[in-house]
């Protein structure tokens, strides 16, 4: 079994960007834009980028602006905690907080048929990554990935039978890549 399918009842929720302080602590940056969501995770899975995951139990966590800092049991020193940047943070998606009906996870997007407000079919959401503080919706057509922004001004709707978009005119267009 590989490290990813272990991962099948776990969210990847941010990433661990680089040490804070001399005592092993960690910053990380929420997916989610809200770093006070790391308070309510006991546990962090962090898989390098050869897959490899390690867990570790979260011994303080704090906010400082739009980062989480965490304390990891067992990482004590800065050292520790500079071989650990980079790193993808995952949780299990039994800890993610209760969405109200109107809400939705963008992990339970994926794979959902993206249409335009006129029933114009693009393609398949196949990836969403954060560009810059804005979610970007990477979706495959049959010319190739386009990325489109996953603002509440370009997705309209996301539902059982797929999202759909209402796109400035060009966009299209302008950032098909093979």
């Amino acid at each position: 079994m590989t490290a990813l399918e272990k991962l099948a009842h776990y969210v990847h929720v941010g990433t661990l960007t680089k040490p804070h302080g001399i005592k092993g602590d960690v910053k990380i940056v929420p997916f989610s834009g809200e770093p006070e969501r790391f308070q309510g995770y006991p546990e962090l899975i962090l898989v390098d980028g050869q897959d490899r995951l390690s867990e570790y139990t979260v011994s303080k966590c704090r906010t400082q602006g739009r980062f989480a800092v965490v304390s990891l049991k067992g990482v004590i020193t800065r050292n520790q905690s500079e071989a650990l940047a980079g790193r993808q943070v995952w949780v299990a998606d039994s800890w993610l907080p209760d969405l109200d009906d109107s809400e939705f996870y963008w992990r339970d997007a994926l794979g959902k048929a993206v249409t335009t407000l006129a029933g114009q079919h693009i393609g398949t959401l196949v990836n969403i990554f954060d560009a810059g503080g804005r979610d970007m919706m990477v979706v495959e057509t049959e010319d190739g990935e386009v990325l489109i922004p996953g603002q509440s001004e370009f997705v309209v709707e996301v539902n059982e039978s797929g999202i759909v978009v209402d796109l400035p005119p060009g966009l299209l267009e302008v950032n098909v890549k093979e």
